[in-house]
């Protein structure tokens, strides 16, 4: 897919992974994705850019046709046409399903609340190692 004929030109070649898999590859014209500091919007011939992203939705449009994935913390690099998105879980989902879909990313992927469960666990033993010493 590196090397565009003439119908791929102006266009972007996409590919988001994940540790386990290629979720997408193929031709957009427009692609959206959620960067940490908001919405980022691409078309062919933009400037190179890499944003950190964070839980949402990647929109990716290719003529009338609309592709959306959820997606969770990860990366997304673009340069020459060429869009990368490194993600740690992708899921394909529905314009009817996307508030489901970010839920459940949400869910599984939330830091704060990995970091607030191991403070818990450590508070925990910190409290158990005083009450040993006393």
């Amino acid at each position: 897919m590196e090397a565009k004929g003439t119908e791929e030109k102006n266009k972007i070649i996409v590919t988001i992974v994940t540790p386990e898999e290629k979720v997408f590859e193929g031709w957009v014209d427009f692609i959206s994705v959620p960067g940490q500091s908001g919405s980022l919007g691409v078309l062919p011939r933009h400037i190179p850019i890499i944003a950190q992203l964070k839980i949402g939705i990647v929109k990716l449009v290719n003529g009338k046709e609309t592709i959306l994935v959820g997606v969770c913390r990860g990366f997304f690099e673009f340069i020459n046409d060429k869009a990368n998105i490194l993600t740690e879980r992708a899921i394909r989902t529905t314009q009817e399903d996307i508030a489901k879909t970010v839920e459940e990313l949400k869910g599984k992927h939330n830091i704060t609340q990995e970091i607030t469960e191991e403070t818990r666990q450590v508070v925990k033993a910190i409290s158990s190692l005083k009450s040993l010493e006393n």
